[in-house]
């Protein structure tokens, strides 16, 4: 899964790749966006080879080995020693379309790097043994390869060597070349030859060139050469000499981009660029080199000697020097092209499409597209304003000019002796012109006389204005210090403060704009509109902080100048500008990625943002003064391929090339990390990320290129993310990652089975133990009453029995000196019946007492005989029958079961008019069950106790007290069921075993 969406995004990068923008030709080299990585960065040196692969990754070709770079590391590409390359100084790479990237080395080796598959060739797959310069593919997919010994081309994956029908000239081969017509060029020690399109044959050009490093074809189709002891020039091809420009620089590369600018490299003077190479005339040609601009290390490259030169998919061109290497890329802010120190920049608008700006330390100057000139002005200029019939006013502390028509005009010195600069120029409605001096109070100037305003009410005292404005409705805004506007009209002069909800701090811009003021401070945007004033309450790292300029453009739209960047809100977001829910606008904004040098000045000279004629906007900053055109912002229409990297476990590094990940067991710290091939601003770069089966939703990682999880757990997990460009264009097939995390043995679902097992056996076990502890209290409780019973038949034995008995020995004595008809003596002898019966029932008692009764033995048997109590006409018939072996049972239990199953037997008996009576008994393992069903009438539903009984309540109670459960059904004139179940705990003698004696009798039953 993993691989095919690599492949998918790699595709998606492919199908993009025509909507990728060159540099503007338009622009000087100095003008777009530069950049230098050198060895204090992470960049390797002496690189001498750059090509970029399908997957988007930038590599570079050095002496010390091969790296790759996504825009923000350097990473160096060691293969396993199983496969390492065959040498460390690589001398050539080439990325052919269909993906990979060969690899040619000094002193004879090649290698081919397709994902994570590496082949190598050698001699023994017919390579020559000689450096490797250049690699080239033709249009019918052959692969050529430059070679000190010679030409070669793969075929069948065999290197070969170019037989003598090729009619090949030299021996060696020290550049390859395919333009656009499908011809192959070689450059060799002779000369140039080339080989058409589907010939068997080569052809010489007979034209005198020095060491040939590289070929590359212009726009026009001419072929173009860089000599690394001669120049960059363009191959005469007819004999004669071609009427363009040429570089007298000894060179080792070269590259035409899309937009058909040439690039060379030099060794040792830098970097240079011609924008058009077209022919020129012959007193041009003389001054080899003039329309060439140059680029060096002064200017900011990494170094003055460079080698290879490429164009990746975005546009961006990339420079390999000999300490590092360079990016030129396409920027919507294009700095201007001003004399080295030029400062604090006043600018206005000037006729047309130019741009006058005034410096501390420089004439005025005036901008128009590229070219600057100069104007007789002398510095420092500190206020320009332009009024509304287009007369161009500047101010500094050697007083006032007018610029109008082209004519340049002194009109006054300013009006105080002591010096001082200018702040803030404008014109009011009545021509009279308004200025803010370092003075407290405003100035005003009609018909050359100056008139002062200071401390009036409405003022603030002891101030004076930051920036003016005269509004269509002639009213002067002045914005002061310490968030502080007065208006004055009329001679009536208005505040706005905090008072009246004003909360921008400093007030450093005022412009009219379409449907009223905009005001811009230290700390914020406010908006004065029909009497309405609405401010933005922006938070500390907002970019609408800090604003000294702003532009409403004749679209609506609005920039600001501010200390964070420059800020675009286009017209429709106007709206959430001051949106109280706090949504705020969707804004864009422009830093120093995008150029922007410096922050805005805070102080003077403000405004620091103007539209021309042409629509551009110019922005002055600390650092330089830049210009943005909206109608021709570019945009990154490409999405990034994105990649995952690596993945760290508790610090230990995992290979992800396959699409299954298996990490051991017990991870606590799982870092994962990730990047998106987008070249040109990689800082921008967005991502998101996921990890399923942990994460519920996709977390949004900035530009962070790792994600981090603790203790993720075992389980199968899989990492997905995807990455936004720098414009904000996503990626959204990604790249993902299937890892598996072993458990640990208290992880696995065999040991939670367990533990829920040994839960379990705890629970069981604690009830039996339970169990156990009641069968043991009812068993103290029964010896308890055992051992009563016992004293109780001792004291009627010793007592109640012997004295009866000797009440009858006496009674006995009396009677036998009476005569036998005597009336008394039969009295005498009915008593001693009577006593001797008596004696017997008590001696039954005592027996029953002290456990020696029936039915402790033979329960069943002992209820058999209470039919024998019963002296009724007809019995029913009455049947016993016994489950499991007889078992002895505890004394006072046995007592309670009979005296329970006596009553049952009792009443079925008297009241039930049954004919039948059964009678069950089961001795089982784990209970005692004791059942007596009959087929009388049953009972009513409300089956009350007579007085002076037990009853029923006396059975359900006696069962309670032996911890039994007893169940009466009956159905109202069918049948009575009485049914007890005793646990066999408390209904049994506790058996004492031997471990021994269990162990063999469980031996004898497995045998």
């Amino acid at each position: 899964m993993r691989a095919s969406l690599w492949l998918a995004g790699c595709f998606l990068l492919l199908t993009l790749g025509n909507v990728a923008h060159a540099l503007d030709a338009t622009r000087h080299i100095g003008q777009f966006h530069h950049t230098s990585w050198t060895v204090k960065e992470g960049a390797p040196g002496q690189i001498t080879a750059l090509a970029q692969t399908r997957d988007g990754y930038l590599w570079l070709a050095t002496q010390i080995g091969l790296f790759r770079f996504d825009g923000v590391q350097f990473e160096r590409f060691d293969p396993p020693d199983s496969n390492a390359f065959p040498a460390t100084s690589i001398s050539a790479l080439y990325a052919p379309e269909s993906g990979g990237l060969w690899i040619g080395f000094r002193y004879g080796a090649v290698s081919f790097l397709e994902g994570d598959r590496l082949t190598h060739y050698g001699e023994a797959q017919g390579l020559p043994t000689s450096t490797v310069f250049r690699f080239a593919q033709d249009q019918g997919g052959t692969l050529w390869a430059a070679t000190f010994t010679g030409l070669v081309r793969l075929k069948n994956n065999r290197w070969e060597r170019l037989g003598a029908e090729w009619r090949f000239p030299g021996k060696q081969a020290r550049t390859v070349f395919v333009d656009r017509a499908g011809t192959l060029w070689v450059a060799t020690e002779r000369g140039v030859a080339f080989l058409r399109k589907g010939a068997a044959a080569f052809e010489s050009v007979a034209a005198p060139v020095g060491r040939i490093s590289q070929i590359a074809q212009a726009p026009d189709g001419g072929i173009w050469i860089a000599e690394s002891d001669g120049a960059v020039r363009q191959l005469p091809l007819d004999g004669g000499h071609p009427a363009t420009q040429a570089l007298a620089h000894p060179s080792a590369g070269l590259l035409f981009d899309h937009d058909g600018a040439l690039w060379a490299t030099t060794l040792g003077e830098g970097l240079y660029r011609l924008q058009y190479p077209t022919p020129v005339n012959d007193a041009a040609l003389n001054a080899q080199g003039s329309a060439f601009e140059a680029f060096r290390r002064i200017d900011g490259l990494s170094s003055d000697y460079v080698q290879p030169v490429l164009e990746d998919r975005e546009g961006n061109l990339w420079i390999g020097s000999s300490r590092g290497l360079d990016r030129f890329r396409h920027s919507n802010v294009v700095p201007a092209l001003l004399p080295d120190g030029a400062q604090d920049f006043a600018i206005v608008p000037g006729d047309a499409d130019t741009l006058l700006t005034g410096s501390r330390n420089n004439p005025l100057m005036r901008l128009q597209g590229h070219r600057l000139s100069f104007l007789e002005l002398a510095p420092p200029i500190t206020a320009a304003h332009r009024d509304k019939d287009g007369v161009i006013w500047l101010g500094g502390p050697n007083g006032l000019w007018k610029l109008q028509g082209g004519r340049l005009t002194e009109i006054t010195a300013l009006p105080i002796d002591k010096y001082s600069g200018v702040q803030a120029i404008a014109k009011g409605r009545d021509g009279a012109l308004w200025v803010s001096l370092n003075t407290p109070g405003v100035w005003r100037l009609s018909e050359d006389r100056w008139q002062h305003f200071q401390d009036l009410e409405g003022m603030p005292e002891g101030s004076s204005p930051l920036t003016l404005l005269c509004a269509s409705d002639g009213t002067l805004w002045m914005g002061f210090a310490r968030n502080r506007i007065s208006r004055m009209k009329e001679g009536a002069i208005h505040e706005l403060a905090s008072a009246q909800g004003l909360a921008v701090g400093n007030v450093t811009a005022l412009v009219e704009g379409s449907n009223g003021i905009w005001i811009g401070g230290e700390r914020g945007l406010a908006s004065f509109a029909n009497g309405r004033l609405r401010s933005m309450h922006a938070a500390e790292e907002s970019p609408f902080r800090g604003i000294t300029g702003i532009v409403e453009t004749r679209k609506g739209d609005v920039w600001l100048n501010g200390a964070r960047g420059i800020v675009h809100v286009p017209s429709a977001q106007l709206a959430h500008l001051f949106d109280e829910s706090g949504r705020g606008p969707a804004y864009e904004r422009f830093d120093f990625l995008d150029g922007v040098p410096g922050i805005p000045a805070q102080f003077r000279p403000i405004p620091t943002a103007v539209e021309t004629g042409d629509g551009k906007l110019w922005f002055a900053t600390t650092g330089g003064l830049v210009s943005i055109d909206p109608a021709s912002i570019r945009r990154n229409a490409i999405s990034p391929p994105v990649r995952i990297r690596s993945v760290v476990a508790d610090g230990h590094a995992h290979a992800v090339g396959a699409d299954l990940l298996q990490l051991p067991a017990g991870i606590r710290n799982l870092q994962i990390a990730y990047t998106a091939l987008s070249l040109s601003i990689p800082e921008r770069v967005r991502f998101r990320y996921r990890l399923e089966g942990h994460d519920e939703s996709w977390q949004d990682a900035g530009t962070r290129r790792a994600a981090f999880y603790s203790d993720p757990g075992p389980g199968t997990y899989v990492f997905r993310m995807m990455a936004a460009n720098n414009d904000g264009v996503w990626n959204e097939v990604g790249d993902s990652l299937t890892l598996t995390i072993a458990p640990l043995y208290y992880q696995t679902t065999w040991f939670r089975v367990l533990c829920v097992l040994l839960v379990l056996s705890s629970v069981w076990i604690a009830y039996l133990l339970r169990l156990r502890h009641l069968a043991q209290q009812i068993r103290l409780r029964l010896q308890e009453r055992y051992g009563e019973r016992e004293r109780i038949a001792r004291e009627l034995h010793d007592t109640l029995l012997q004295g009866t008995q000797g009440l009858i020995l006496r009674l006995h004595a009396t009677s036998q000196r009476l005569r036998e008809e005597d009336p008394v003596r039969q009295d005498l002898e009915k008593a001693m019946d009577l006593a001797e019966r008596a004696l017997a029932d008590g001696r039954d008692r005592v027996r029953g007492l002290r456990g020696d009764v029936p039915y402790w033995h033979d329960l069943g048997s002992a209820l058999l005989h209470v039919r024998d109590e019963v002296h009724v006409q007809s019995l029913p018939d009455m049947r016993l029958s016994v489950e499991g072996k007889p078992r002895p049972l505890l004394p006072g239990v046995a007592e309670e079961l009979y005296l329970i199953g006596r009553e049952a037997v009792l009443n079925a008996l008297h009241h039930a008019r049954a004919t039948t009576v059964e009678i069950e008994l089961g001795y089982h393992p784990r209970e005692l069950r004791l059942r007596i069903r009959d087929d009388g009438v049953g009972m009513p539903e409300q089956a009350p106790s007579r007085p002076g009984h037990w009853g029923l309540d006396g059975m359900y109670e006696r069962a309670e007290r032996i911890g039994g459960h007893l169940d009466i059904l009956s159905g109202v004139g069918a049948w009575t069921d009485v049914d007890l179940r005793l646990p066999a705990a408390a209904a049994y003698p506790r058996r004492r075993r031997s471990r021994w004696s269990a162990f063999r009798r469980w031996a004898l039953r497995r045998s």
